[in-house]
């Protein structure tokens, strides 16, 4: 079992986040689900709306409780938590429905899905690991707090 020390945490690796790719020409998929969105509310797209997004999805055995870190060439990108890992990906951030691009949308299912598809793009690794625990609000806060993460808010201007 391969795992990552993280501010003192023993996170277990989950998997790599590789998106989907056109079978005849290797190049990530890319998706623009705005454009599928009928908006008959006339909603205007939220900051991270705008795309481009790709697909990817990771195992869906994973249905635990904790907090995420996913990791660029080795280094803390982003930190979350969820209750249920494989739900908050694979229903989340690697696959965004139209609605999200627009306001009232997750906005943060937008920004962490295009970040990744930019990683991916510079042909960078980005590792998912995982540590189980029902203190996630506590461990979550020390580690944003801790580390900075470019990819959460707390750093975006």
């Amino acid at each position: 079992m391969l795992t990552h020390l993280i501010c003192g945490y023993c996170f277990v690796y989950v998997c790599d986040i590789v998106p989907r790719r056109d079978k005849e020409k290797g190049d990530v998929f890319v998706d623009h689900p705005q454009s599928r969105y009928a908006n008959l509310k006339g909603l205007s797209l939220h900051t991270e709306g705008t795309g481009p997004f790709c697909k990817f999805q990771i195992p869906s055995k994973n249905s635990r409780e904790g907090v995420y870190a996913l990791l660029v060439n080795g280094d803390v990108r982003y930190v979350g938590k969820c209750n249920n890992l494989s739900q908050r990906f694979n229903q989340g951030y690697g696959n965004i429905s139209p609605r999200n691009c627009f306001e009232g949308g997750q906005v943060t299912n937008c920004r962490v899905n295009h970040c990744i598809l930019e990683a991916t793009r510079q042909g960078d690794r980005i590792e998912l690991y995982f540590l189980e625990t029902r203190a996630s609000d506590s461990v979550e806060r020390h580690l944003l707090s801790g580390l900075l993460p470019p990819w959460n808010r707390q750093r975006r201007a």
